[in-house]
């Protein structure tokens, strides 16, 4: 039965990404030793300073933000529960903080929420799902953890290998090579 979430999709298609989605994980970035370290670093640091190691691995320049607001997000961030996003809405009003920052903190402090991808987007539009891209708005940032949520819980048994990363994750880096392979072919 095929999840709430993915109301509409285009089960041919979706069904054609899941045939290949092995395939695709092993030609896409999942042998990221960068990544992988990140998962346990973040694990031993504490407070802001993990907040603070992720933004040095995905190159956000944090600001001088005062120790209120560090605790602000490092409470929001602890009290977000997967798949609810709703919560970090808040932290939007916080200067150069967008939906891709806050799906990174959530990914590497939590180790379930996917990471907002362009890519990914697209590779949905292409099942038939309107997932927007935009960074700006947590409902798009919302819809996309919905379905991505929906495609791990309808993925075949097989579709899925097992890898020392979160599912979630595996699906992101699935959708980004498949939309990438889709646009190759003439």
């Amino acid at each position: 039965m095929i999840p709430t979430s993915l109301f509409g999709i285009d089960t041919n298609e979706c069904n054609d990404f899941f045939n290949l989605l092995p395939e695709l994980l092993e030609i896409s970035e999942i042998e990221d030793p960068n990544y992988e370290r990140m998962l346990y670093d973040t694990l031993e640091l504490n407070g802001y300073n993990q907040i603070k190691k992720i933004n040095e691995y995905i190159g956000f320049k944090e600001q001088d933000w005062d120790d209120e607001i560090n605790q602000e997000i490092i409470s929001t961030l602890e009290i977000t529960k997967y798949p609810d996003i709703s919560m970090i809405e808040n932290l939007l009003s916080i200067e150069n903080v967008d939906c891709i920052v806050l799906s990174n903190w959530l990914h590497f402090l939590k180790n379930i929420h996917p990471i907002y991808d362009e890519k990914a987007c697209l590779a949905l539009e292409l099942m038939n799902l309107n997932v927007p891209y935009d960074p700006n708005d947590l409902t798009c940032y919302s819809k996309y953890v919905s379905v991505i949520e929906g495609l791990k819980l309808y993925a075949p048994a097989e579709a899925l290998p097992e890898y020392a990363l979160p599912r979630q994750r595996l699906l992101q880096l699935g959708l980004v090579e498949w939309y990438s392979q889709k646009m190759k072919k003439p």
